[in-house]
């Protein structure tokens, strides 16, 4: 039912309820910018019915390429554009769900739940027969940014951060600065409650859409999680796997300057960092040894927090990281290198679905569903609104794909 609303009014009302900070805003921006006088209750409605809509449309999409023979999911129509460069990225966020079919899992345990965010870029570059970036960019050797970029990422040094505070840092100051790096195009979203196994289902189903096997260079760019390596090794494994070389660094930092003085730990990480950059994977790993044979090796009851923690904890993410860390060769082959991208759309995402007095119930994924359609470069939601008439009236519409 869509109350006595005409299309273009629908489509505004659930506009403002996915893009508003609250439906209430919504409503509040339907009557002053639209001249609507709707109550935040039927925009919640509205948007939630239409994002329920939305939800059935990308599960059937998944369904339909699962149900794909395993040829037919690598064909991409002859007449269709291909990008020079794709990239698919995911990372996690979390927001406050209160369901009653969910209830909490023990005492103690609070409303936050883990939801998940793919990004999937279009991209041109240029490939390179050297190195178009042998040195190290001097925001990674400015003391003030590196604190800053450990504190977003969770490192080790510096205080203790809440999982809050570091999804709400800024990503602005984390941009690939590099010469030579990839131009974004075209980026589509993908948001979603479910489990890891289902939400890569849903990602690679989008990239089928987008017509990503075709392209010539493809990367999957990601943090240590092995959930995002389980993904990429179940649905992306033609793709270049790639670690995200600000969450390389930060551990890199943190083992440098665990148990030093400023001055010293500060020569250390600079040292430690180029050869990172370098692709000298396995200088950094001798050297963070001979680091974890001074302090000694922790124990069961070491703080987390102690140096001797800390370096065996970055020696440890680096050695199963080493297989994902060819930046030399990333950088010639015009790939990109870093995940800020997928981490600033969690961050857009955070505007809309996350905060302390937001809770979501049984509406969350329809609501995920929309705000990723709208952050969205790609023509979906347009295709939604045009095809929508005719699933109502059961009758058929045909169109030509559209990239």
């Amino acid at each position: 039912m869509d109350y006595d609303y005409s299309p273009t009014a629908l489509k505004k009302v659930v506009y403002a309820g996915a893009q508003a900070a609250s439906f209430s805003q919504g409503a509040r921006d339907l009557k002053e910018l639209a001249e609507l006088e709707v109550s935040p209750e039927r925009v919640r409605r509205a948007t939630e019915r239409i994002g329920d809509e939305r939800v059935a449309e990308r599960d059937a999409q998944a369904a339909a390429y699962e149900a794909l023979p395993i040829p037919e999911r690598r064909k991409v129509p002859a007449d269709q554009p291909t990008p020079a460069v794709v990239c698919v990225q995911m990372d996690g966020g979390r927001l406050q769900v209160f369901d009653r079919a969910e209830p909490q899992r023990n005492e103690d345990d609070t409303f936050w739940r883990e939801m998940k965010v793919g990004c999937l870029w279009s991209m041109t570059s240029t490939v390179s027969a050297e190195d178009p970036c042998p040195r190290l960019p001097a925001s990674f050797v400015d003391p003030e940014r590196m604190q800053q970029m450990v504190r977003e990422i969770k490192g080790f040094s510096g205080p203790e951060s809440s999982a809050d505070d570091v999804e709400n840092q800024a990503e602005d100051s984390r941009i690939d600065e590099r010469p030579g790096r990839p131009q974004p195009l075209a980026r589509s979203v993908v948001a979603s409650r479910h489990g890891v196994e289902t939400f890569g289902k849903l990602l690679v189903s989008e990239a089928y859409q987008r017509r990503f096997a075709a392209a010539p260079r493809k990367a999957f760019v990601a943090d240590g999680s092995d959930a995002n390596w389980g993904v990429w090794r179940r649905h992306f494994s033609d793709y270049v796997p790639i670690l995200d070389f600000i969450h390389a660094l930060t551990y890199v930092y943190a083992a440098a300057m665990a148990g030093h003085a400023l001055k010293e730990g500060w020569q250390a990480y600079r040292d430690w960092a180029q050869w990172l950059w370098s692709g000298q994977v396995d200088r950094v790993i001798a050297a963070l040894e001979r680091r974890q044979h001074e302090l000694g090796e922790p124990t069961p009851e070491t703080s987390k927090s102690a140096p001797t923690a800390i370096v065996a904890a970055s020696l440890g993410y680096l050695r199963n990281q080493r297989s994902r860390m060819d930046y030399p060769e990333y950088r010639k082959q015009g790939l990109p290198m870093t995940s800020t991208y997928v981490e600033s759309t969690v961050k857009q995402i955070n505007r809309r679905m996350k905060g302390t007095e937001k809770f979501w119930s049984r509406g969350v994924e329809a609501m995920l569903t929309l705000v990723a359609d709208h952050l969205g470069d790609t023509p979906t939601l347009a295709r939604f609104w045009r095809n929508r008439p005719h699933r109502l009236t059961g009758s058929r519409c045909y169109q030509s794909a559209v990239a």
